[in-house]
């Protein structure tokens, strides 16, 4: 491995790296993506080199916290036509999105690795990404360090000479600052404890806790509340909370109602243009299985689109999504366990012959006939549901984050009037 802690940031130590003006909504941080061109020939020996790195080594000594996927199909990227022809020109066999706070834009790392060289590429991937993330970590406190000198010098209550301290505190505090990613999120024993929440923090609990950020934010920067900590790290947890805050309790007034809305999936699907509509399409499309009878399109303008989910049980399951949020004025998680007499007759009305009930059973079931554990299938029809309307989202130029399921707690932004869903679906909803 060559040690390149002196040698230019932007210069990585295994493959090419690739910016781009945003982020691939479906690509999640430091997540290490196998793409499908190789997925076959080589996942299995991928996922065990990808183990072995880190069986043996320390997780904890690491800023981010890595993951594994094999893609099946590739995310669109027609907005994203830099990376897009990098993966095309650099015929790389792995992708992993970089963790960079003190930026904008958004870091991909490109790699090609043969079945032999695996453990070395993923070896210098990670090492690449520890590399980029410490430095940003440390341009982010840096910067506010600068414009902010006596405020941030105060803040830890220091009194050595500046130079100094940006020379040695700040590099020492970035090379062990921690974001939520890494697995160290905010403990939710303390948050529910800080909320006198019970059970599961659900999605109106959680958009509750979004219309409240503003007030939260004045709160925090005046009197440190608990509570409003709570909320906020909850919220938050996706990035650097702590330097967050920091900066939120520092920011006036009408620069913390910007950062909100662009915060807030909720006004995202305010702003929206595009309204979902579930058709009937009559018969089921012979070539693909997971087209039935009824289909959902995306239309924004004259532009429409049908998303095509990989899994037949993803689709009634966001059918089941859609048909909560036009039916209801105010919305709550589902518990789709609960919901099993709306699914079968959603599930057998769009795709006729096939059995439901043994369709959600498998979905939701977590043994199996012999009552060993197994993972219950809803998991993957959750990702189903990222990968497949974040591709039509990625297509109609729209942010995915409103109309997206991230896990069975969540729900979704869309507003109830830009939904539309066939009749005969909606009479079997009951």
């Amino acid at each position: 491995m060559r040690i390149m802690d002196n040698s230019p940031i932007d210069v990585p130590a295994v493959g090419k790296l690739v910016t781009e003006q945003y982020a691939v909504g479906q690509f999640a941080d430091c997540c290490l993506y196998l793409l499908p061109s190789n997925a076959k020939a080589i996942a299995s020996k991928a996922k065990e080199a990808f183990e072995w790195l880190f069986e043996s080594s320390d997780r904890s000594s690491y800023v981010n916290r890595y993951d594994f996927e094999a893609l099946e199909n590739m995310p669109a990227l027609d907005n994203h036509p830099t990376l897009n022809s990098a993966i095309e020109e650099a015929k790389c066999s792995f992708i992993m999105p970089l963790y960079t706070p003190h930026q904008s834009s958004k870091q991909y790392l490109l790699v090609h690795s043969e079945d032999e060289d695996l453990r070395r590429s993923f070896a210098l991937m990670v090492y690449t990404s520890e590399r980029i993330s410490k430095h940003s970590v440390k341009e982010l406190i840096r910067q506010y360090a600068l414009n902010e000198t006596d405020a941030f010098c105060n803040m830890f209550d220091e009194t050595v000479d500046f130079n100094r301290f940006l020379k040695n505190y700040i590099v020492n505090k970035a090379s062990t600052a921690v974001h939520p990613s890494f697995g160290m999120r905010p403990s939710m024993p303390t948050i529910r404890k800080a909320l006198d929440i019970e059970g599961d923090v659900t999605f109106r609990k959680k958009s509750e806790m979004i219309d409240r950020m503003k007030e939260n934010i004045l709160k925090y920067r005046k009197t440190k509340d608990t509570k409003a900590d709570a909320e906020l790290s909850y919220i938050l947890d996706g990035i650097d909370v702590e330097t967050l805050l920091t900066f939120l309790s520092k920011l006036p007034k009408p620069q913390i109602e910007k950062f909100c809305d662009v915060a807030n999936p909720q006004k995202q699907a305010e702003e929206s243009k595009m309204t979902f509509e579930v058709k009937y399409v009559g018969a089921s499309d012979s070539l693909d299985s997971t087209d039935g009878k009824y289909r959902l399109f995306l239309q924004k303008d004259l532009d429409q689109i049908q998303v095509h989910f990989k899994r037949k049980d993803t689709f009634v399951l966001y059918l089941i999504y859609l048909i909560d949020k036009l039916r209801n004025e105010t919305v709550d998680s589902i518990e789709i366990k609960n919901m099993k007499n709306q699914f079968i007759q959603l599930y057998e009305e769009t795709y006729p012959g096939d059995d439901g009930c043994s369709r959600f059973d498998s979905m939701v079931k977590r043994v199996d006939e012999k009552g060993n554990p197994r993972q219950a299938q809803i998991k993957h029809c959750y990702a189903d549901i990222r990968e497949s309307v974040g591709d039509a989202c990625e297509k109609m130029r729209e942010p995915s984050a409103p109309f997206v399921l991230r896990d069975a707690h969540d729900h979704l932004f869309v507003l109830k009037e830009k939904i539309k869903i066939d009749e005969n679906l909606l009479k079997l909803y009951c």
